[in-house]
């Protein structure tokens, strides 16, 4: 009996993680569709914006270079938009309704758990990305080839992986009615002086200094170089995104280790 017990255990283990991924991710999917904030801030939000910044740079000889900017901008702007709010409002009040409590109840691994979220926050970025492209090719008459979009996306959809454990570790840490506040603060605030609202140009000699040392800086750097804008050399854009993944996933296992230990010894 033990023989046997012993030898079809590792199928077991090697097989039950997949369908158990693909279980979770289907779980959270549902769980954000459900959510009318989520649908209007993340999805929405970034069209509205690019309809108000871009669609009025009225018929001047730069306004097309100004309108594939605000679009490359507010695409950025809609991604880490999403993550953040995947990965820190959302942890945060489940954390207050003690929802990571029930899943240590669940065979449910923290790393299975980890990863629905990811690849569920990366498709609604996705979904986001390819919204605000119809939209900016049917309302703002944008004329980009399909290599350039697809170049657009791709690159916002891997750059922005590290704002996932920024949401993390702001999420692990922030109180469940203080997340959305801080969250909407800082990503205000990083947006403003990254030169997603307004070109980086255009802002005061301080904050276009002060926006090299930003990460959203560096990914609406790989953002609007994709489109054809002129930007410093893309490798050194990766460099500071790798630099951050790399801080705030420490951060973000610090973080996670702390909740763990006061929540269940």
């Amino acid at each position: 009996m033990a023989m046997s017990m012993t030898a079809t255990r590792p199928q077991v283990e090697t097989a039950a993680p997949v369908p158990m991924l693909l279980r979770q991710v289907r779980f959270e999917l549902l769980m954000m569709a459900r959510t009318p904030s989520f649908l209007v801030s993340s999805l929405v939000v970034p069209l509205i914006l690019f309809a108000v910044v871009g669609l009025t740079s009225g018929n001047h000889p730069g306004a097309e270079i100004a309108r594939v900017h605000a679009l490359a901008s507010f695409a950025t702007y809609g991604t880490v938009s999403v993550l953040l709010y995947s990965f820190g409002s959302r942890v945060a009040v489940e954390r207050g309704q003690r929802i990571n409590v029930l899943m240590r109840a669940t065979p449910v691994p923290l790393a299975v758990s980890v990863l629905a979220k990811v690849i569920t926050a990366l498709f609604f970025a996705l979904v986001m990305l390819m919204l605000l492209g119809v939209f900016a090719v049917t309302v703002g008459s944008i004329q980009l080839d399909a290599g350039t979009w697809a170049t657009l996306w791709i690159r916002l959809l891997l750059g922005s992986l590290p704002f996932i454990a920024l949401g993390l570790a702001i999420g692990y840490r922030a109180s469940p009615t203080a997340a959305a506040p801080i969250f909407n603060l800082i990503y205000l605030l990083l947006s403003f002086a990254s030169g997603i609202f307004v070109p980086i140009s255009q802002l005061p000699d301080f904050v276009q200094h002060l926006a090299t040392y930003l990460p959203l800086y560096w990914l609406g750097q790989l953002a609007w170089n994709a489109v054809g804008i002129s930007t410093p050399p893309v490798t050194d854009a990766i460099k500071w995104l790798v630099i951050y993944g790399a801080i705030f996933t420490f951060s973000a296992a610090r973080a996670l280790r702390t909740e763990e230990q006061r929540t269940f010894g």
